[in-house]
């Protein structure tokens, strides 16, 4: 006979020990109002992880591509500096807001060219534990779609994606998994997993689709919700009918549960595919009005 302890098992309800894990949290930081959008969830993030905040603010300086002979060159010169100086009024500002914070936080600055930025942004987000970001939508699409892609292919972390004008609560209680068998959706599940643990209910939603993994990925679920379980995470599971257009299936289980986050894989299909076509991870981007935590 083995000479294994038992272990005491925590009562129906009660919540796991927080995990660790989460203590460096960046949120990026442009200038714009959606700043202190960003920055509440990122602060109530923190608040609760006792985790340390660092502010990430870019300011984009011109492409000196766009200005070529003498006349350019004077131009770009002027514009550079304009731009210099806007940009330390911004983080003047920003280092004001920061001093107000009830977290543990810095403010850092990257001020570079604009094939530059992403590159920088995703070498920061490798050092902390979740970058906070806008999704990308309307008239910051263009602009901050390349350093999302960057950050969520280059970064190697989640991404707590909010939507605009998306304001914050002072605690996350429900979360949902978007499961599918994919390698995606276990990495987006490994980064959420101290985020579960701080959540007073998790439920797990699949969408049937009969050609996809096993008996559509709904046989899984019950692997994944005792896999969970060994974390300490209670996690409920549906599976959803596969009606509906898949993210539009995901969203309305997420307002039925009046969920605070959604946790989804992205991108199991190619960026091009999805740009092109349509597919879950881009729709999700352009329609979610709750915050998704995506991984690829």
């Amino acid at each position: 006979m083995n000479n294994v302890a038992s272990l005491p098992k925590a009562g129906r309800g009660a919540r796991a020990p927080v995990s660790a894990a989460c203590k460096d949290i960046v949120v990026h930081l442009d200038g714009t109002a959606e700043d202190e959008i960003r920055l509440s969830h990122a602060e109530h993030l923190a608040a609760q992880f006792d985790a340390r905040l660092t502010g990430l603010f870019t300011n984009v300086l011109p492409d000196p591509a766009l200005y070529i002979g003498e006349f350019g060159t004077m131009a770009l010169g002027q514009l550079t500096e304009a731009m210099a100086k806007e940009g330390d009024a911004v983080n003047s500002r920003l280092e004001q807001r920061f001093a107000l914070l009830g977290v543990t936080n810095e403010l850092r600055r990257i001020e570079t060219l604009p094939g530059n930025v992403d590159y920088a942004v995703a070498a920061e987000a490798r050092w902390a534990d979740l970058f906070v970001a806008s999704c990308p939508r309307g008239d910051q699409l263009d602009r901050w779609r390349p350093m999302f892609e960057r950050v969520m292919f280059d970064g190697g972390r989640g991404l707590y994606l909010v939507p605009p004008g998306a304001k914050a609560k002072p605690a996350i209680e429900t979360v949902m998994i978007a499961w599918v068998d994919s390698c995606q959706a276990t990495r987006a599940l490994a980064e959420a997993l101290p985020l579960l643990k701080l959540a007073k209910r998790v439920c797990l939603a699949t969408v049937q689709e009969t050609a996809h993994g096993r008996l559509g990925g709904a046989e899984a679920l019950a692997d994944v919700a005792a896999h969970l379980s060994r974390h300490g995470v209670e996690a409920s599971v549906n599976v959803l009918s596969g009606l509906d257009e898949p993210s539009v299936a995901l969203l309305d289980e997420a307002h039925r549960i009046s969920a605070d986050l959604l946790v989804a894989g992205a991108y199991g299909h190619s960026r091009f595919r999805e740009w092109i076509l349509g597919g879950v991870t881009e729709n999700l981007l352009a329609t979610a009005d709750l915050p998704l935590l995506l991984a690829h």
